[in-house]
């Protein structure tokens, strides 16, 4: 039994997973084909301490063989998983760290462990999970978008504000669009008649159009549309402004740490 953890910028995401077979499938089978995974849960991380991560994440469950930790949040949560886990299970957890490659993916990056680790792990899930081609969108407190060609080779990707901290961004970085968002609310249509809906109108419409630049430039690229699939806490409304046919899956991250739990039970270190 695994527990698989993804600390991202805002929330911890968790789940328990079984490895299936110790033969790792990739390209064209689904995430099921390697392992099974419980429902994902999420929590927002930014007040807890080393109490909360042990009453959220294992009081109440039966100690796991190993634990699998995606990290972005920074050395505090590190630190904080590793005291919990320590003093609970007596467990080491394993942090998962970007490579040149690994789980049929070749990375872009000149310095391969400079791509964040979520990004990683979300382009080895969608090598495992689907055929041909894949952007990859990623909308939480960043957004991410990411190419992945047929044969497994990362065309690199953009990062720019999530919808939130643009609007967040413009209301403490301007004398008076703050005080003028007070009330009102976005509608289904483009323009907004109020300065709130007009700013959730303009994050959301500017990440959509950066999404639909991506599939148009991979398309012209690669000579074929690539699957699009969406992940984050921001990825459903995201999505629904895009004008492409899409897949949404929550817990990507989780499902590229049970792909290199598989890799490790299949080509374990000499």
């Amino acid at each position: 039994m695994l527990l698989l953890i993804d600390m991202g910028n805002s929330r911890v995401k968790w789940t328990r997973a079984r490895i299936r077979s110790p033969r790792l499938t990739l390209n064209g089978s689904d995430a099921s084909s390697y392992a099974v995974l419980d429902e994902a849960q999420a929590a927002d991380h930014s007040q807890w301490g080393r109490d909360d991560f042990i009453a959220h994440l294992l009081q109440s469950q039966v100690p796991a063989q190993r634990v699998l930790i995606a990290n972005v949040a920074g050395a505090r949560l590190e630190s904080m998983a590793r005291e919990a886990l320590a003093q609970t299970w007596q467990i080491e957890p394993e942090f998962m760290h970007s490579t040149a490659f690994a789980g049929g993916v070749r990375n872009a990056y000149v310095e391969p462990a400079k791509l964040g680790v979520d990004r990683w792990l979300g382009l080895i899930a969608a090598r495992a999970m689907c055929r041909g081609s894949v952007c990859i969108v990623s909308a939480g407190t960043a957004c991410t978008v990411d190419g992945l060609d047929g044969a497994g080779q990362h065309l690199g990707g953009v990062i720019l504000p999530g919808p939130r901290l643009m609007m967040s961004s413009l209301m403490k970085g301007t004398s008076e669009i703050g005080w003028r968002a007070a009330g009102g609310s976005a509608r289904d249509t483009l323009f907004a008649d109020n300065t709130l809906g007009a700013l959730q109108q303009g994050a959301l419409h500017a990440l959509a159009a950066l999404v639909e630049r991506a599939m148009h430039t991979m398309s012209q690229q690669l000579g074929e549309r690539p699957t699009l699939l969406f992940t984050g806490g921001g990825g459903g409304a995201l999505r629904a402004a895009v004008k492409h046919e899409s897949q949404e899956i929550p817990d990507l991250v989780l499902r590229g740490l049970a792909v290199m739990a598989q890799e490790s039970v299949s080509h374990p270190a000499a």
